[in-house]
């Protein structure tokens, strides 16, 4: 949930970088941008996730479809019928995206972890110890490392 915040406010900033007084009245416009943005993690939209099918403009939607209906002369009730099995289709579709993010972050692990390197300290070695209360804090002369510490055991 956060990222998609992340996102959201990047978005709202990029749009409204000259007047942020009226950033509620873009809200919706960037969260639909953020809605039918292709996701690398998934491989799909959020849109596709939760409905199952292509973002369409209203425009585009209305224009398609009154032009399809004269055309195949469709019968309302098949229609549903076709919508019925492809949201029972939805399901594959959500496996599918779950499949996808979790081989995505077992390839990044890999890619991470490929650059981690094993230290290995021996006794009356000297060692820093990191303190992590203060990674946040930016002070220009406080130090984020405890010690020296001298190795032991």
């Amino acid at each position: 949930m956060e990222v998609a915040k992340r996102a959201l406010e990047s978005i709202l900033t990029k749009v409204v970088s000259h007047n942020r007084k009226y950033w509620a009245n873009r809200l919706v416009e960037a969260t639909w941008a953020y809605n039918t943005s292709w996701k690398t993690t998934t491989g799909f939209t959020p849109f596709d996730l939760v409905y199952g099918k292509k973002a369409l403009l209203s425009i585009e939607f209305e224009y398609y479809t009154l032009r399809m209906a004269v055309q195949l002369d469709l019968d309302v009730t098949r229609a549903q019928q076709e919508r019925f099995l492809l949201l029972n289709g939805l399901d594959e579709l959500r496996m599918q995206a779950l499949l996808h993010t979790d081989v995505t972050q077992v390839q990044r692990k890999v890619r991470h972890e490929k650059n981690i390197k094993d230290k290995y300290f021996q006794e009356g070695d000297w060692a820093l110890l990191y303190d992590s209360r203060l990674k946040d804090f930016k002070g220009k002369f406080m130090t984020r490392w405890l010690g020296p510490y001298v190795i032991e055991n």
